[in-house]
């Protein structure tokens, strides 16, 4: 209901408020039984008995009494950096009627003052004798005894419309029949019926002691994967059809060369599938996950591979990548040194004296910079690609971008066909606010892997941030449309759905920043056709 509806006259007719008023006054009027606060409210409708129209919040204001000892200091000044909505805003948007529609106030002008509360001439308040015990000999009663006292109380003032269906007399009547019990039998042991607050807490204690240590751990949960969403086991998709295929990890490693990452990725889960032993298979399944923009999916298969394969070093720079885009800074920061301890070369630089779990993040970031520098340092005739893409992944965690520009760029120097540095690159320049150099940056990540749909995505948020709004849409719709690939190998399951919802999230943001508000309902469905005919995407 909109705001004039509730609080706009309609030329005479009766609003929504006087429409309630109506009901009130015409339920009032009904012959009926009336308890003493009902009274009270009659007399008060009947001494305001003005039919309420518009709401005047002025006339409001004014009727309220000034407190003369109270002196009225002028507010802050409007600070240069907040400018004042109100001096810019349009009359037309004003929101409800004019003020000068507003001539009546729905508020009385009695003075907000607490009063003492009258009873109405000639009526008397029943007063019944009552009898009041202490504690101490309500614990020496039996349960028997507390009843007979409710009863008798009952009894006494059953007749009493005034609070006969009121909350307390309706306790009362519970009471002495037995439905609420105030005292213990005196059968029961001594011990069981006054236990002290010592033996309650530690009753209670054990019986919840698994959900105090999670809430006394607050700090520990909420770095935890769980709650970040990250899954113990990988979920596979369901209906496919490379499950057949015994050469489905082959199958999937020809896929990634042509650029097919969500084909990919539906080989790899047959292939891990077929060898749930293969460190390979979850190798190739958390990587590809991780082009296709599946970080949480990425992070879990490469969790399985490194369980059965401690030696693979890529695998925990990937790793460390994917907990960093998941806003995991520990996690990546472990998985930064547990590269260094399964590397050959520089397992001997990692202390075995500090437990890096005990570690806070700002601690462990300086322990694991210090460690690095000393790997750069180590070898400092020649440059190890490996080293200074884990250095880029350390400073990107840390924002120190300028540091990490120079890492990528360096690892970059002797490994300039590695797809995946070119888009590190590309992601911390955007970072730097240096997106046109990014662009470049992925551009040659793409010319290495067309398919690579992270470096696709990353374009167009770059594109975004240059304000060219249409070319960033038909990058993501690109990004859609090699993801809606992999719906051919699911016959059986037509609703199966292999697309990432963050860019479909931020598709819809872009044609909101074009003002193509239409097709938000085609994003919505996730329609790809209709979509791909509005931007003349074949």
């Amino acid at each position: 209901m909109s705001l004039n509806k509730l609080v706009g006259g309609d030329c005479g007719g009766n609003n929504s408020l006087v429409q309630l008023s109506n009901i009130v006054r015409r339920d009032a009027a009904l012959p009926q039984p009336l308890s003493q606060a009902d009274r009270f409210v009659n007399e008060f409708m009947a001494q305001n008995s003005q039919t309420p129209q518009t709401f005047n919040m002025n006339t409001l204001l004014n009727n309220l009494p000034q407190d003369k000892t109270v002196k009225t200091t002028p507010g802050p000044s409007t600070s240069s950096y907040v400018p004042n909505v109100n001096t810019h805003m349009n009359r037309s948007w004003t929101a409800g009627p004019s003020p000068s529609y507003m001539t009546h106030s729905v508020m009385p002008s009695y003075p907000i003052m607490q009063q003492q509360m009258l009873l109405p001439h000639g009526r008397t308040m029943h007063n019944p004798h009552l009898q009041f015990i202490t504690e101490a000999e309500l614990a020496n009663m039996s349960s028997a005894d507390v009843q007979a006292k409710a009863q008798e109380f009952v009894n006494t003032i059953k007749n009493d419309n005034e609070v006969e269906y009121n909350e307390f007399m309706s306790f009362m009547k519970k009471v002495s029949a037995g439905e609420i019990r105030l005292t213990e039998d005196p059968g029961l042991d001594q011990t069981e019926r006054k236990m002290s607050k010592e033996d309650i807490l530690e009753e209670m204690n054990e019986k919840y002691k698994e959900e105090w240590d999670k809430l006394s751990d607050v700090n520990n949960y909420w770095d935890s994967e769980a709650a970040n969403g990250i899954a113990k086991e990988y979920a596979f998709s369901e209906g496919n059809v490379m499950l057949e295929n015994k050469s489905a990890l082959e199958i999937g490693k020809e896929k990634l060369k042509m650029g097919d990452v969500p084909g990919a990725v539906l080989c790899f889960e047959a292939a891990v599938q077929q060898q749930p032993d293969s460190a390979e298979a979850w190798f190739l399944l958390g990587t590809t996950q991780a082009e296709n923009e599946q970080d949480p999916w990425a992070i879990t298969a490469l969790k399985k591979s490194l369980q059965i394969d401690p030696t693979q070093l890529e695998g925990y720079i990937t790793l460390a990548a994917a907990y960093t885009n998941e806003n995991m800074p520990k996690h990546a920061y472990i998985s930064l040194l547990n590269w260094l301890k399964a590397s050959p070369k520089y397992s001997d630089l990692v202390p075995e004296d500090i437990d890096p779990m005990k570690l806070d993040v700002k601690e462990l970031e300086r322990h694991v910079k210090s460690l690095y520098l000393k790997a750069v340092h180590t070898n400092a005739d020649e440059i190890d690609p490996d080293v200074q893409n884990a250095m880029g992944v350390v400073f990107n965690i840390s924002q120190e971008y300028d540091k990490a520009v120079d890492c990528f760029q360096t690892a970059l120097m002797v490994s300039s066909d590695n797809a995946k540095l070119w888009n590190r690159l590309g992601a911390t320049l955007a970072n730097s606010d240096k997106s046109e150099q990014a662009v470049d940056a992925y551009r040659h990540a793409l010319g290495l892997e067309p398919g690579f749909i992270r470096a696709r995505y990353n374009v167009g948020i770059t594109c975004m941030n240059l304000g060219a709004h249409k070319e960033a849409a038909e990058h993501f719709l690109v990004a859609l449309n090699q993801q809606h690939k992999a719906k051919s190998m699911f016959p059986e399951s037509a609703a199966t759905d292999t697309s990432s919802s963050t860019i479909w999230t931020t598709l819809r943001m872009v044609c909101a920043f074009m003002g193509e508000h239409d097709l938000a309902t085609l994003i919505d469905e996730r329609n790809l056709t209709e979509l791909n005919k509005a931007f003349q995407i074949e």
